[in-house]
């Protein structure tokens, strides 16, 4: 449907986008904020002021990061197996570099790239960040190493110099920038359909001649601020409808000559008008 209508110009790729993200995202932060809620006392995390607050929080950025990294996908894959299939394996390489199986310094140089973009690792350190601060543990009768405190062991797994606020914050720029290389990658990637020929010993259909050549279409200064005026994710449907509304004037000899055809005020307004009495 969305391709039909892109290729019918009803709408870019701006406004479907937009429309998209604004309709997932409260969805999908919302399941994971009732998820959390709900684990939260059943596990029995940390009670202490505004830890439940950045809990759900983290869990709600890394929703948005896996939402948007599906959309990233799905825009770049050519069908939708080829997108289920590459999912796993970027999960899988997000959760081996999360920050807690292989340190970040103890990565391959030319592998360090995948933690900074990985949000299972932020959302990971800013769990563990927001759950063991401030914490502080009992070493009395214990066996080999100890940590006393909750930045102790936070410093065991790399973490020491870690936020809840930085995590948060690489969490939401890789939101932001898989959703600005999804837009950019389905602006780049038009609807393509197949070209239909003439059956095989059909005669070729003749060139068009000079007087049926489709005329092009110009619009007045006064009609182009008009349309302007009107939404813009809607602004592409409404030009086409004028132009088409105009192109059936001229065929019917209504105040055309054989020249291009001239879209006025009046023009734009008529096709309003015809529109909304068919209840388009």
């Amino acid at each position: 449907i969305v391709n039909a209508e892109r290729a019918k110009g009803m709408y870019s790729v701006a406004p479907y986008f937009l429309s998209k993200v604004v309709a997932e995202a409260p969805v999908s932060a919302a399941v994971s904020a009732l998820g959390g809620a709900a684990l939260y006392p059943l596990v029995g995390l940390n009670r202490g002021k505004g830890k439940f607050e950045r809990f759900v929080l983290t869990l709600v950025l890394e929703g948005l990061a896996s939402g948007a990294l599906g959309l990233f996908i799905g825009a770049v894959a050519p069908t939708t197996d080829t997108a289920l299939a590459l999912f796993p394996p970027f999960l899988v390489l997000m959760i081996v570099f999360n920050g807690f199986n292989i340190a970040e310094e103890s990565t391959p140089r030319a592998l360090r790239w995948i933690p900074k973009v990985s949000f299972i690792r932020w959302c990971s350190e800013g769990l563990a960040v927001n759950e063991f601060s401030g914490l502080r543990f009992s070493c009395k009768g214990a066996r080999g190493p100890c940590c006393e405190t909750g930045e102790q062991a936070l410093e065991r797994v790399s973490f020491g110099g870690s936020t809840v606020r930085g995590a948060a914050v690489a969490q939401a720029k890789l939101v932001g920038g898989l959703y600005v290389a999804t837009l950019l990658v389905l602006r780049r990637s038009s609807p393509k359909f197949l070209r239909v020929e003439p059956p095989f010993g059909a005669p070729a259909a003749a060139a068009p001649s000079a007087a049926g050549a489709p005329r092009s279409v110009a619009w007045t200064a006064g009609a182009e601020a008009s349309l302007q005026r009107v939404p813009f994710f809607v602004r592409g449907f409404a030009r086409k409808r004028t132009e088409d509304y105009a192109r059936g004037l001229a065929d019917e000899g209504e105040g055309h000559d054989a020249g291009d055809i001239l879209v006025t005020e009046e023009i734009l307004l008529a096709a309003k008008e015809k529109q909304s009495s068919r209840g388009e």
